[in-house]
């Protein structure tokens, strides 16, 4: 169990932190890479606590220079992917089916009047901020627009597909080997792996998730362990010497890879009626706790820390904790620790 635990925190890098390679790999793996939960329109993707440097500026630039680009993938949702592998992506994401009339004239107004903001459109067409919107949502989901966010700014130019990956569907892989590459970089991030996890993260059918493990498994690639699969190669590593767990108390928000791969157990575990669950604490690997509080469109208010540890451990770790919980919420007051009022 250690092992694992060990391993996880190496490749996902809390510990040691990722380098400029490292770090596009580590993205790579992790894509689609949402943006911070609850962070303002426009903001770029990152990984927070993986990297020394602000890679949020690393991603940005990415963005603008349309090494990253944005297009809607788990159930419809915004994410950012690198460009060479928006097709492995496409294969698995794009909505089936013909769009309707009315996607259709809007494709054709951006094919024939170039990139252009909702406000644009709306001048053209005469059509609400609303309609405009959920025609564009729809043809994204199809990959025949790109929403072109180079920068923060909200009103971002839209452009058919097309005109930036010409080659797009054809470069396409089949949609089983695609989702194969992608269950193999989840094996490699979380070490153990079973299909409920990856369907919490990638948000495919479940039934497609459990063909491509068996298939993977069928080929040797997964193999059984415990009560989940993990790569083949690593079954000497998990079954050898003890590896030490790096300590380390992470406040992960709720767009986080390690979050979105657990969200589940996570719901279920850390359910508070009176408040929302800011971020969920990650302690020495494992998950041990959750900040509450209330979003707000400014510092977050934190009501609370509460920990499923002994209240020994609770107690000698506490600054640690403040500490990790402080640097995720730099701007909010924290409130109680454990329901214990602070200063």
């Amino acid at each position: 169990m250690k092992n694992a635990v060990s391993l996880r925190m190496f490749r996902q890098h809390f510990s040691p932190k990722a380098g400029s390679e490292e770090f596009e790999q580590l993205f790579r793996g992790m894509s689609p890479v949402a943006t911070p939960y609850w962070c303002c329109p426009g903001s770029p993707p990152e990984l927070r606590c993986r990297t020394e440097f602000d890679n949020a500026v690393r991603c940005n630039q990415w963005r603008a220079e349309r090494k990253i680009v944005k297009a809607r993938f788990q159930k419809g949702n915004i994410g950012y992917v690198f460009a060479d592998e928006l097709p492995l992506f496409a294969a698995l994401y794009r909505k089936k089916g013909a769009p309707t009339q009315a996607e259709e004239e809007l494709l054709a107004l951006l094919q024939r009047e170039g990139p252009l903001s909702v406000a644009l459109i709306r001048e053209f067409t005469g059509l609400s901020v609303r309609d405009i919107t959920a025609r564009l949502h729809r043809l994204q989901q199809r990959f025949l627009v790109l929403e072109d966010q180079v920068d923060g700014e909200w009103d971002r130019c839209w452009r058919p597909m097309e005109e930036v990956f010409p080659d797009l569907f054809s470069e396409m892989p089949a949609p089983e080997k695609a989702l194969k590459t992608l269950l193999l970089r989840f094996a490699y991030l979380n070490v153990e792996m079973n299909e409920e996890k990856a369907q919490s993260f990638y948000q495919l059918p479940l039934k497609k998730i459990q063909a491509g493990v068996e298939s993977l498994a069928a080929e040797g690639r997964l193999v059984p362990f415990r009560d989940e699969y993990v790569l083949s190669e690593d079954l000497p590593l998990l079954e050898g010497e003890q590896l030490p767990v790096p300590p380390g108390v992470f406040a992960l928000h709720r767009n986080d890879y390690l979050v979105k791969c657990n969200e589940g157990r996570l719901r279920e575990g850390y359910h508070y009626p009176m408040f929302d669950v800011l971020q969920y604490l990650l302690i020495d690997g494992e998950f041990c706790g959750a900040v509450v509080g209330k979003f707000r469109n400014g510092p977050f208010e934190v009501e609370d820390i509460l920990l499923n540890l002994p209240t020994d451990v609770w107690n000698l770790r506490r600054e640690e904790i403040l500490d990790a919980v402080q640097r995720e919420n730099p701007e909010s007051r924290l409130k109680r620790y454990c329901g214990q009022n602070l200063k």
